[in-house]
């Protein structure tokens, strides 16, 4: 059975309690303090969802009892009840953290919105505190915060990857959904957690810049080289934790010469003659199933089995919904923290648009979504209005998906290599000429794209 939200009403006038008691006891439990001394000891005591606070009490201002009951822990949502004169207090009371204010005498159907609207914060705000501790308790990560069953034996999974030193993780999921807190989770609760945790995107550079800065070089090891040489990122993660994201773009050579480095732990800088010991852990990330890329001759087997000691796949936010809102709640404190702003719920609406958008973007889109409206808008809170792009987005991504594409082939017929080159073309065009995008785009590893490229005299 569920447990009755509780209700601590402070007021000095008796008549004012027991119509607030007569109001409320049939759906919530309700106690009451007179003062305001006798007000923080119930609440230390009692742990009400919801305080309302009178601001004239006979021993205290309830302005100055607010900060001291907010203090609390867990922190209870506050309503302070004021009378016409009082109306200017009502500022300061929001800036120091009430939820809302009634005015005496108090009309009943605002009363009773203003109570299921704070009860309704209340009740999010303490399951994201109840999220955040279990989570800071048993993985010291505050960021990872749900509650879906998939995504918390992922979570399992990566506690227990992290005992071992050198074991190979994979951690496979969507764009944004939170693959490199994972891997930071796994070095902050291995044994090498006292060492470097360095992050290298294979995917955002090309075969030659990713092979200088994994393994180094020499001075005038190529032109353009620095002067002095440079220490590839193995060396900087010596003793600790090497994070490869998206690791199915590294170029065949590069695969190579990693595994030596897993299986000898040495390696050579370039343009150098003298091997450079490590010892690192690898834990790599995959948008992609990179086994099914292995079978497909894509990456190289013995690395696979490497990388891959243990697999974790993360579920997209589709697939959490009922992570959805608690997240949003955590992103709005945090960008109201950043910005200095105000906001303190989601509205039904808003509450709603969240919970039927699609996130392709996943947590990812999500905070993003969160700090573009705590930057951009000043009410106190998210609404539907403000979250309306989000719906614009899908009707272009839907009217985009409908088009139907087409290739415009000559009656005379032609070769299969000037399709290809055609479809590169206008990908590379379509992508702005970004190298890393069009190979996203046509699903293939950039290495092979930048080939294709120079087969076809494509260049950028």
């Amino acid at each position: 059975m569920r447990q009755r939200q509780k209700i601590l009403v402070v007021d000095d006038e008796a008549p004012f309690r027991v119509a607030m008691r007569r109001l409320l006891e049939k759906t919530y439990t309700v106690v009451e303090a007179e003062t305001g001394s006798s007000a923080l000891q119930l609440a230390q005591k009692e742990e009400p969802d919801l305080i309302l606070l009178d601001i004239a009490l006979p021993d205290a201002n309830g302005l100055e009892l607010l900060p001291q009951l907010k203090e609390l822990r867990p922190s209870p949502t506050v309503v302070m009840i004021t009378a016409y004169e009082q109306i200017k207090d009502v500022v300061l009371a929001i800036k120091s953290g009430a939820f809302d204010y009634l005015v005496k005498p108090v009309d009943i159907d605002e009363f009773e919105l203003t109570i299921q609207h704070a009860l309704e914060h209340a009740g999010l705000k303490n399951e994201v505190d109840r999220l955040r501790q279990e989570v800071q308790r048993l993985q010291k990560v505050d960021r990872l915060i749900g509650k879906n069953s998939q995504f918390l034996e992922a979570q399992v999974l990566a506690i227990k990857s992290a005992k071992s030193r050198d074991a190979g993780v994979l951690i496979q999921g969507e764009s944004g959904v939170g693959k490199e807190l994972f891997a930071r989770l796994i070095h902050a609760e291995s044994p090498r957690a006292a060492y470097p945790f360095v992050a290298l995107n294979c995917a955002a550079f090309s075969a030659e810049i990713i092979e200088s800065e994994l393994f180094g070089y020499e001075k005038g090891a190529f032109t353009g080289a620095r002067s002095e040489g440079k220490q590839g990122l193995l060396e900087v993660a010596d003793g600790g934790t090497l994070f490869l994201d998206e690791v199915v773009d590294l170029h065949p050579e590069i695969q190579a010469k990693l595994l030596r480095v897993l299986e000898e732990k040495e390696f050579f800088p370039l343009g150098g003659t003298r091997k450079r010991h490590v010892d690192i852990r690898i834990v790599s990330a995959s948008n992609q199933d990179l086994w099914k890329l292995t079978e497909a001759g894509r990456f190289r087997k013995d690395l696979f089995f490497r990388l891959a000691t243990i697999r974790i796949d993360l579920p997209s936010l589709r697939q959490r919904p009922e992570d959805i809102l608690p997240l949003a709640q955590y992103f709005l404190e945090e960008f109201n923290d950043k910005y200095g702003k105000r906001f303190r719920n989601l509205s039904s609406e808003a509450q709603q648009l969240l919970l039927t958008h699609t996130w392709p973007g996943n947590v990812r889109e999500l905070r993003n979504t969160l700090e573009r409206v705590v930057l951009l808008e000043n009410d106190t809170n998210v609404l539907g209005r403000h979250l309306r792009f989000l719906h614009e987005q899908e009707e272009k991504e839907a009217q985009s998906a409908a088009s139907t594409w087409s290739l415009d082939l000559p009656e005379e017929g032609m070769s299969l290599e000037e399709i290809e080159k055609k479809i590169i073309l206008q990908a590379y065009e379509k992508c702005d000429r970004n190298k890393s995008k069009t190979a996203r785009f046509l699903r293939m590893p950039r290495h092979i794209l930048i080939y294709r490229l120079k087969k076809h005299d494509i260049d950028g």
